[in-house]
């Protein structure tokens, strides 16, 4: 009876610290505003390619309509996600990770930089470096 109580309390400590992407699906934009030969960069989450970051030159806001028609539009669940921009030679310019759930968003980054705001299920990131 120990044992399984052991195995049990092993099995929920484990699934909690291990899950990382919950709760309801996010809409996230992703852009850049990199003036270089070395644009556009492409974006890599938890090591899977999402696609290439437009260049946009416009303020950080979840209510820009510059970035909601032309952003990288994808749908994600709440969570934290590792993040890596690429240039167009393959080389990695932006690495770090993105954490957001519903009113909220943040980040950090080891290499380049990233920013984000947040609104309801609504959530803008630049990548840059």
């Amino acid at each position: 009876m120990r044992t399984i109580k052991f195995f049990l309390l092993f099995a929920i400590l484990f699934s909690l610290t291990t899950c990382k992407k919950f709760g309801k699906p996010q809409d996230l934009f992703f852009y850049s505003d990199i003036e270089s030969s070395l644009a556009p960069m492409s974006l890599f989450l938890d090591g899977d390619y999402k696609g290439d970051l437009p260049n946009l030159h416009t303020r950080m806001a979840v209510d820009n309509d510059t970035i909601l028609t032309q952003g990288l539009h994808l749908t994600l669940k709440s969570g934290k996600y590792k993040l890596i921009g690429k240039d167009k030679q393959g080389t990695i310019r932006c690495e770090g990770t993105i954490k957001f759930s519903n009113n909220s968003a943040g980040g950090s980054s080891t290499k380049g930089g990233n920013g984000s705001a947040g609104s309801g299920n609504t959530t803008v990131v630049k990548l840059f470096f």
